[in-house]
């Protein structure tokens, strides 16, 4: 993977609070580019095709946000809260979120490229339809996130649980599945053609298919 990493300014503006910055790029249509914002909470905040670079975002709580549109690029957030908030047709690339709640998140519609999410809460995230290129979930919990309808390019997902994830009508062919927990995985058969998988995870995806899968080996059986 040739996943590109942020591009920070070494001169972060630190003297501006968030919701101050976000809501005055919103009125006067402009960009949002090289803050630094620590230990803020955001709330009901709705803004829409805000492009957002450069900066870094640490111990940031987004409650009940409509951020429709909206670019993140260049970013880094860490410990960050950005459950439930609503990203439709948004995009986030060369950007890292780390130790952060994104659970909830709606990004349908919208782009992920050159994203690192790394021991995040991505639990019921919805990536519906959403094209996602060069991003790897490392260590994520994405219990019943909805991944379906998606366009996944050099995607990775490493010791992740994706136990109820939906994939249907995506494409995994390529991917190296093992290491992840696929429990109740959502798919409709094709989707899974030219993975790699275990052993253990290919008994529990036939269960899947209500297939009972016997072991005749410890019985003398010819195979």
């Amino acid at each position: 993977m040739n996943r590109k990493k942020p591009q920070l300014s070494m001169h972060l503006n630190k003297n501006e609070s968030a919701l101050d910055v976000l809501i005055r790029a919103d009125m006067e249509e402009c960009d949002v580019n090289g803050f630094l914002f620590t230990d803020e909470t955001v709330e009901h905040l709705n803004i829409s095709d805000v492009e957002i670079s450069g900066c870094i975002f640490i111990n940031c709580r987004f409650y009940d946000c409509v951020f429709e549109g909206v670019s993140f690029s260049n970013c880094i957030f860490k410990n960050c809260d950005l459950s439930f908030m609503n990203m439709t047709q948004g995009s986030i690339s060369c950007t890292e979120i780390i130790e952060t709640n994104i659970s909830g998140l709606n990004l349908t519609f919208g782009v992920m490229n050159h994203v690192l999410v790394r021991s995040t809460a991505c639990r019921y995230v919805n990536f519906s339809e959403v094209r996602m290129m060069e991003t790897e979930f490392v260590g994520c919990d994405m219990t019943s996130s909805n991944i379906d309808r998606a366009r996944l390019k050099e995607t990775h997902f490493v010791q992740c649980d994706l136990t109820g994830a939906d994939f249907a009508h995506t494409s995994l062919k390529g991917m190296d599945l093992r290491g992840n927990r696929l429990d109740k995985l959502v798919f409709l058969g094709g989707e899974l053609e030219g993975t790699t998988i275990d052993y253990g995870q290919a008994i529990a995806l036939v269960k899947l298919l209500g297939i009972e899968v016997v072991d005749n080996r410890s019985a003398g059986g010819i195979f």
